[in-house]
């Protein structure tokens, strides 16, 4: 299995709809072989004063998500950059508005699921 980690920069005003449509097309992308794609932001909560802190000295950006997705492989994920289903999605307005970085592929080398549970972000919308 590996993992994709790309940043993307995108505007509040097009954040519900950058989420909307990942959700409204998580079907095609699981018939293409994703395994999870999550998006993430940057939680406000500090971590207990015993755990290794961040660097507070950075400043957060509240434009910057990052998005992770799972692939079984190498093979299936380079097959879905290079299907025109995903050319079409990418082809819309709201990805036109949102500053996408180079995505990141990190091999998975241990570890486990623990099960499965809806995403619930912080106020309480489950995806």
């Amino acid at each position: 299995m590996i993992v994709c980690w790309r940043t993307v920069r995108v505007p509040r005003s097009e954040r519900d709809a950058f989420i909307a449509g990942i959700d409204d097309n998580a079907a095609l992308r699981q018939e293409h072989g994703i395994i999870f794609e999550y998006v993430l932001h940057t939680s406000m909560r500090r971590n207990p004063a015993k755990a290794l802190q961040p660097d507070i000295t950075v400043p957060v950006d509240d434009e910057e998500l990052v998005v992770i997705t799972a692939w079984p492989d190498h093979d299936t994920f380079d097959a879905w950059i290079n299907t025109p289903d995903r050319d079409r999605l990418t082809a819309s307005g709201v990805h036109a508005a949102v500053d996408f970085r180079p995505t990141t592929r990190l091999d998975v080398m241990g570890g486990y699921p623990l099960k499965t549970e809806p995403c619930t972000n912080s106020t309480g919308d489950t995806r």
